[in-house]
């Protein structure tokens, strides 16, 4: 396949498009296009959430929405395509509004997201379910290390997995190094490889997570905050290798029925994840899923590690990477 045909093909920008009738059926539908059972037969352990009855198709702002405040950190530069950069400062009040609007209401759906084109949902579905397949075969542990080729190699070992198929690896590809400034994610690339691995050796598993963090500044980090806020605090998520992050965007974006714009505004696109490099995610014991909301903020222990003055969180409330409000991700370097 010509890989610069599939890749202007791969995003319909629904600003451009919307007056059109495809555009119009892709977001006022009543159905999801991607069913629910075609998406448990798929992928089993993805959450399956109802489609709205309908969208409204104007600036969405939900005031109720907004979660508190967390740890001030410098407003970082929007970095665009050809190095161009562009700052707040440059940015008219309307402009910055608009942006932040998205951040604050992360699973509305605005007019100007991006989506996965139509004929691509058929390869997303198959490609997220052979990455359950490896997942589920090798365990969760093992792959949140996973490397690319140990990825392929896998699929060719085990019958149970399958090889990937040419198409499934153009469309893994594509992901990877698609610019995710196009669906609006503002994110540094920290992986400029597919095939970037994690050493073992490098690595520590922590117990009763089922995750590993790197040795050195990670662990160090995550058992101070251990000593000083409570045995109560848990980590939900450490590092996580390129497959592992890939898996988990293509699920987000079938939960967000192909809404790219929706998915990249809570999960880094795969490459883009502070998570291969270090940074990791806690929680408190008992809180269950709400550790991944804003009310981990309302809890005692995050109050605590706000008040530590080593500790940094990735995504601030109102920062200008195109991500939520991240209360539980903690920031290395």
């Amino acid at each position: 396949m010509n890989k610069r045909a599939f890749l202007e093909g791969f995003f319909t920008a629904s600003a451009v498009a919307f007056g059109g009738h495809f555009m119009w059926k892709r977001v006022n539908q009543r159905d999801l296009l991607i069913t629910p059972s075609a998406i448990t037969a798929a992928v089993p352990e993805l959450p399956v959430r109802p489609a709205p009855d309908s969208f409204i198709l104007t600036p969405i702002e939900l005031e109720s929405t907004q979660p508190a405040r967390g740890i001030p950190t410098p407003a970082p530069v929007i970095e665009v395509t050809n190095n161009e950069k562009i700052i707040i400062e440059d940015l008219s009040d309307q402009q910055v509004e608009s942006y932040l609007r998205k951040t604050r209401n992360v699973d509305a759906v605005f007019a100007s997201d991006i989506y996965l084109d139509l004929r691509y949902e058929s390869l997303l579905l198959k490609t997220a379910a052979r990455l359950g397949r490896v997942e589920s075969y090798i365990g969760h542990g093992n792959f949140n290390l996973m490397s690319f080729d140990e990825m392929l190699q896998s699929g060719r070992d085990f019958s149970y997995i399958g090889a990937f198929e040419t198409d499934e690896l153009n469309f893994l590809e594509e992901i990877f190094f698609a610019n995710p400034n196009r669906y609006g994610f503002f994110g540094k690339k920290i992986s400029k490889k597919i095939t970037e691995s994690i050493s073992r050796n490098d690595v520590a598993k922590i117990d009763d997570t089922g995750h590993y963090l790197l040795k050195g500044e990670s662990l160090n980090l995550y058992e101070q905050i251990k000593r000083d806020v409570g045995a109560e605090v848990i980590l939900t998520s450490g590092v996580r290798s390129i497959v592992k992050q890939m898996h988990l965007f293509l699920a987000k974006t079938i939960e967000a029925n192909g809404n790219l714009s929706r998915a990249s505004r809570s999960l880094a696109p795969p490459g883009h994840s502070y998570h291969g490099i270090g940074d990791f995610d806690i929680g408190k014991i008992g809180l269950g899923e709400r550790n991944f909301t804003a009310d981990f903020s309302t809890t005692e222990e995050y109050k605590k590690i706000a008040g530590l003055g080593y500790v940094d969180i990735r995504y601030p409330t109102d920062n200008l990477f195109g991500v939520r409000f991240e209360p539980w991700h903690i920031k290395i370097g």
